[in-house]
């Protein structure tokens, strides 16, 4: 039993492969006159990608978004057109940001008269640096297509160091721009953050936010061993992987029995917990545009025909008692 227990925590070591998901890579792709049916792209590929862009436009970072046709808008892009005011706007990128990337963290920060928030990606420095030139692009875009006025940022604070195509931050970020900085930081003078969105649609807004808080809620659900095994089940269905009993014990330095064992502590088994993960799933795909197809193979099913039937059975989804026949 050592011994097993000792290979398992050396195959813990390796890690899981990230993706990222939705039409990022497709729209850089489009920008290198390249074509694919990829649905994901893995970080060493995004990278490379980014970098090769940037020797057509060395600021690729700050202009990609301009090629996103509305088609390729993420659901919470989308949701800050409905918002009241760019303050809601920006609340609801920090509150449901966890639902559209694993590799990002957004917080709201506030100083004297200035709002805004502090992004963090996970990744090496140079992807880094795309990414958030990219998102805080986003994020303006979309702030000032809600209030129909261009709203530049107050102050903009980059953790990259001054790059030389500098002079093209102005007119995308606004005047203020700080490099070398501690934290990656947008910030909105209080004022602009009030300014009431003309299109504001109160009924839509509630009606998506009551779907991403559903979702919100399902991603959350599970404390203790359960929320790490669920955790570990949808980066794996997420990243194309299927992810078995003995993947999740590894990972997680336990023994298959142990780990099955923490779960029936928790009145749940590994079969169910997998059938929760997928419902919780099933949504977030259909909102990135997936069909039916793509859902069932990204989820781990043959045809579409195993994977509807499956769905009668995840909906509505109760957490109850089970025999666990998954090893």
């Amino acid at each position: 039993m050592r011994a097993e227990d000792k290979n398992r925590v050396e195959s813990a070591k390796v890690s899981i492969q990230r993706f990222h998901h939705g039409p990022l890579g497709k729209v850089l792709q489009r920008f290198l006159h390249e074509r694919g049916d990829r649905e994901d792209f893995d970080l060493v590929a995004l990278e490379q990608l980014w970098h090769r862009a940037a020797e057509h436009d060395p600021a690729i970072g700050l202009h990609l978004f301009s090629l996103f046709t509305p088609q390729d808008w993420h659901v919470l892009a989308c949701l800050g057109l409905y918002a009241d005011t760019p303050q809601q706007s920006l609340d609801c990128w920090v509150r449901y940001q966890s639902l559209a990337s694993s590799m990002d963290s957004v917080r709201r920060v506030q100083d004297d008269g200035m709002t805004g928030v502090s992004i963090r990606v996970h990744a090496a420095a140079g992807l880094e640096r795309y990414l958030v030139e990219h998102y805080m692009n986003m994020a303006v875009t979309q702030m000032s297509a809600a209030a129909r006025t261009v709203l530049m940022p107050a102050r903009v604070c980059l953790r990259h160091r001054k790059p030389d195509y500098y002079e093209a931050y102005r007119p995308v970020l606004g005047e203020c721009v700080e490099f070398a900085a501690a934290e990656n930081q947008l910030w909105f003078s209080d004022a602009d953050m009030q300014r009431a969105h003309p299109g504001a649609n109160r009924a839509m807004f509630e009606l998506v936010c009551c779907e991403l808080d559903r979702r919100l809620a399902q991603q959350q659900r599970f404390g203790g061993t359960a929320g790490q095994v669920s955790a570990q089940v949808r980066r794996g269905l997420l990243d194309g992987v299927q992810v078995s009993l003995e993947d999740v014990a590894s990972a997680l330095h336990l023994t298959t029995r142990t780990l099955r064992r923490r779960l029936q502590d928790q009145g749940l088994n590994y079969r169910h917990l997998l059938d929760l993960v997928r419902a919780e799933l099933d949504q977030y795909l259909a909102l990135q545009g997936l069909t039916r197809a793509q859902i069932a193979e990204r989820l781990g099913y043959g045809d579409t025909a195993a994977y509807l039937h499956a769905r009668k059975r995840w909906q509505p989804q109760s957490v109850s008692p089970a025999a666990d026949t998954s090893a």
